[in-house]
């Protein structure tokens, strides 16, 4: 049975001037058309009268189906519908989203990209670090590549709908409409032009690139390097792109590049935005970066090798 409607205040008032009145519990509740029940319970404490809140309709699922979604659930790849299927349970997905949705150490997130790492691969990083623990990284110069597409980088294409609104579309073109690839640096006093290279680099074009370091390289004691084709940084293991903060230069530019879903026409105009968007790379963004290099060395070793969180 539903629960009724809760006294107005005018029941109220009445019930409040019962002993003036001189009526019963009984002789109000037939005068308001209410149960004796209604006016016993507000006579017990008026002051908190109607404010515990309903609880709503019993839930389907009892606390060990609970349990057992979010165990099913933990940093499994699954959906609501799979784990319904698989408990049997007989009720909607969204109850079982519900249960999700209530607890706070279960989180829907989007996995994160990550190298696939052999154990030579973990066993490699983790010397590279063990040599590096004692670097001054302030003496190390980063470069890398990096490759642009006219159509822009896959993942950035959410946005907020206005339901009132035709819906927005992007098209992209074969190959992502093309692109280019970069080469550039950076260090604790510089960084140096890019440098429009092939998507092949050979030797010869990387040694090119390399002596648009050297005014990095003579305007302090700068002796190491880490990236591009050949690194002379002692022990750099492959896979180890979250230990070149060159990374998170071109993460900046990408945001700077595709704000708002923006392609490019062409190679050409690309390029200018590519150009644009290096001159926004301010000294004080890759001066806040060294810092987290001790703190990438030490996540390295404590991992044993593996993935790190940069």
């Amino acid at each position: 049975m539903g629960r009724g409607k809760p006294l107005t205040d005018y029941e109220q008032g009445l019930i409040d001037a019962n002993p003036a009145l001189g009526m019963s519990n009984r002789r109000i509740a037939v005068f308001m058309g209410s149960s004796i029940n209604v006016v016993n319970n507000y006579i017990k404490d008026p002051l908190h009268y109607d404010t515990k809140k309903s609880p709503g309709r019993p839930s389907l699922l009892l606390d060990r189906d609970k349990r057992n979604i979010v165990r099913k659930t933990s940093n499994a790849v699954t959906s609501c519908a799979k784990i319904k299927s698989y408990l049997g349970l007989n009720v909607f997905s969204e109850a079982v989203r519900l249960v999700l949705k209530k607890r706070k150490f279960i989180k829907h997130r989007k996995m994160k990209k990550a190298p696939f790492l052999t154990a030579v691969h973990k066993q490699k990083r983790l010397e590279f670090a063990r040599k590096s623990a004692r670097t001054d990284w302030r003496k190390v110069i980063f470069s890398d590549e990096k490759k642009f597409n006219c159509d822009g980088p896959g993942g950035y294409r959410s946005y907020w709908q206005d339901l009132r609104k035709q819906p927005l579309r992007f098209s992209r073109r074969n190959f992502k409409g093309g692109g280019c690839m970069v080469w550039a640096a950076i260090s604790s006093v510089g960084r140096v032009n890019l440098c429009f290279v092939s998507k092949r680099m050979a030797g010869a074009e990387y040694r090119i690139c390399l002596r648009r370091r050297s005014s990095l390289s003579q305007s302090s004691s700068h002796n190491q390097m880490v990236g591009g084709q050949k690194d002379p940084h002692p022990g750099l293991a492959g896979l180890s792109l979250d230990m070149n903060i060159i990374e998170n230069v071109w993460g900046y530019m990408v945001h700077k590049i595709y704000e708002g879903n923006k392609s490019y026409v062409n190679v050409a105009q690309l390029k200018r935005a590519i150009e644009a968007a290096w001159l926004t790379v301010d000294q004080q963004l890759i001066d806040n970066l060294y810092p987290s290099l001790d703190s990438r060395i030490f996540e390295l070793t404590t991992n044993q090798g593996g993935h790190t969180s940069y």
